[in-house]
């Protein structure tokens, strides 16, 4: 099944080479977690991410579904 995974700002440098924008389009298997796919990109998993799944937080031993969108980016923000 096919879903998107979006990473943001510093984490759009996971992505692979040759990623046009932020957003990448994946293949994955049914059942598969938030965390397994992030996992793939070296994605922090702890306090220092934001990780949704279609705009909510989510547990990341979610699995995701055809069409879902996985965003994610550090919580640690200047302003």
């Amino acid at each position: 099944m096919k879903i998107n995974v979006k990473l943001i700002a510093t984490y759009q440098n996971l992505l692979p080479v040759g990623t046009s924008g932020n957003t990448i389009e994946i293949e994955v298997p049914s059942g598969s977690t938030i965390s397994q796919i992030l996992s793939c990109f070296g994605v922090p998993q702890d306090d220092t991410s934001v990780i949704v799944l279609n705009g909510l937080t989510v547990d990341l031993n979610t699995p995701v579904s055809e069409g879902d969108t996985i965003a994610a980016f550090s919580a640690i923000a200047g302003g």
